[in-house]
């Protein structure tokens, strides 16, 4: 079952959308710094008229500038008269490395704050999924939710399959879950995967030492050839964050709605 297929474009938007805020105040405080700047050296000839004018910069002559100083530096590096085109070259392989390490950040901060808005549980389902589809791509996976009574894992939304084809997985001893309740942590880079021959991974949902899901990755969409290193910090904000909006969501669901009153936030504090 695919999870709102219409929302799944929702993260994808956001994260351009907040990269093109960012880079938008960015660019209007250069600009107001170059005006500024300009604004004082008008002053500053028109006080002292003797002085010969300062040369007028522009954001253009700026950037042109820097450019090839960088370009010269790294011919003078590479120490040969063909080095040019190779600064170039590496030039622009280090500025779409900074354009995608730029992206993965604002996603990473998108995706918590999607997280941290979450009201349902569904909330929470729907910022997985387009996580794992449209930015680690991951193809088919399973939620299982745990029944802390019985002890059981239940599964509560799947995709890349149907979800009569599942059934509760059993929390003993030598299951993943099991482990992963005696570990007490969200999972980060280094921790066991749990994988085994048809699962790529089982991530556990946690929110602070108590486990209340786990994610079962089963296998990449088709162009994906295996993780890369961005996408273990997106597990690592999956297993946290995910966890801890499960939790938040469950237990809004089943609280009675109180007005904030000084007394009891001071007993509160107090306790």
């Amino acid at each position: 079952m695919r999870a709102q297929d219409a929302g799944q474009g929702d993260l994808h938007d956001k994260t351009r959308a907040a990269l093109h805020e960012f880079f938008g105040r960015g660019e209007a405080f250069v600009r107001q710094l170059i005006a500024e700047n300009e604004r004082l050296r008008s002053e500053l000839n028109e006080a002292q008229p003797d002085r010969p004018a300062r040369p007028e910069l522009t954001p253009g002559s700026v950037m042109e500038g820097l450019i090839g100083r960088i370009v010269e530096l790294e011919k003078a590096r590479a120490g040969e008269g063909g080095a040019s085109a190779g600064a170039e070259t590496r030039l622009r392989e280090r500025l779409v490395q900074l354009e995608d390490e730029n992206y993965h950040l604002a996603s990473m901060y998108v995706a918590g704050l999607q997280f941290h808005a979450s009201r349902t549980i569904g909330d929470v389902l729907q910022t997985t999924t387009e996580i794992l589809l449209n930015f680690i791509g991951v193809g088919a996976f399973t939620l299982y939710l745990v029944d802390e009574e019985r002890r059981v894992l239940f599964p509560i939304a799947r995709e890349g399959g149907e979800m009569n084809e599942l059934v509760e997985l059993e929390m003993d001893e030598a299951s993943p879950a099991a482990q992963m309740v005696q570990r007490g942590r969200p999972w980060s880079r280094g921790d066991p995967a749990y994988a085994s021959d048809d699962v790529i991974m089982y991530l556990p949902l946690v929110s602070g030492r108590r486990l209340v899901a786990v994610l079962r990755l089963e296998a990449f969409l088709a162009q994906k050839p295996g993780f890369e290193d961005n996408d273990y910090s997106l597990l690592s904000m999956i297993s946290e964050h995910a966890g801890i909006a499960i939790e938040s969501a469950w237990i809004r669901a089943h609280a009675k709605a109180v007005a904030l009153q000084r007394q009891a936030v001071e007993h509160l504090l107090g306790a």
